[in-house]
């Protein structure tokens, strides 16, 4: 998602999110959503049966990962009532602590995008990674997933990102990118400012003009509650 124009943003919220529910309304999916309700491994890599998801709430109320630039993390949490967490990278178990800890992690392999998965004694677990995918040409690239709603859910990472200038990626963004399964761009600027800094986008990946000052393309956006409902099932979690 491409917002470059500042006065733009409230629109471009409503657009964007309109947008992501037309998709979502499709069928279309995203690699690395992964909050998914994952127990803690057992055995050789297995887990746990799941129970049904109405009884496995996350308990987290606050959870981060920060990535430095010498590739250590910070992984942080609170989950009031839980007995312990065991922080995943994988399934090499990375950190451990009580209802809430910071824990500074190292030695992991370099990966396009690090994802830890937080799993407590009781409810579901929670999979997060930094929100900075860490470009070169782009550096406020962001996941806008990883918040805690009113209601206790959590918004899916990996699924929908926002930034500004994307025309200055550069090719070994570009191909981080596509690794990482990006498959649309969602321009939100007006035609001067797409013509004078068109965006560059991944291999494989959709550009589709989506003008947060364009009234009819606006009054076009209306969505069904069936709509809405997929909307929240494809970015929603817990």
């Amino acid at each position: 998602m491409n917002c470059h124009s500042t006065a733009a943003v409230l629109t471009a919220r409503h657009i964007a999110v309109s947008f992501v529910a037309a998709v979502s309304a499709v069928g279309v999916t995203v690699p690395h959503a992964s909050a998914d309700a994952l127990g803690a491994p057992t055995g050789a890599g297995r887990y746990p049966p799941q129970a049904p998801r109405a009884v496995r709430k996350i308990p987290f109320t606050d959870a981060t990962v920060t990535q430095h630039k010498d590739r250590s993390f910070t992984v942080s949490w609170k989950a009031p009532g839980v007995g312990s967490v065991r922080v995943y990278a994988g399934e090499r178990a990375v950190a451990h602590g009580g209802a809430e800890a910071t824990v500074t992690v190292r030695g992991l392999p370099a990966a396009d995008r690090q994802w830890f998965r937080f799993v407590p004694d009781q409810g579901a677990s929670l999979t997060l990674a930094d929100r900075s995918l860490h470009l070169e040409g782009a550096a406020t690239l962001r996941d806008v997933g990883g918040c805690r709603t009113a209601d206790g859910r959590w918004v899916k990472m990996g699924v929908l990102y926002r930034t500004n200038n994307l025309h200055a990626l550069t090719d070994a963004d570009l191909a981080k990118l596509q690794r990482l399964g990006i498959r649309t761009d969602f321009d939100l600027r007006m035609p001067g400012e797409r013509a004078k800094a068109p965006d560059r986008v991944p291999a494989g990946a959709r550009y589709i003009v989506a003008d947060a000052f364009d009234a009819h393309l606006r009054d076009g956006l209306s969505l069904s509650e069936r709509d809405l409902e997929r909307l929240r099932e494809a970015l929603l979690t817990g």
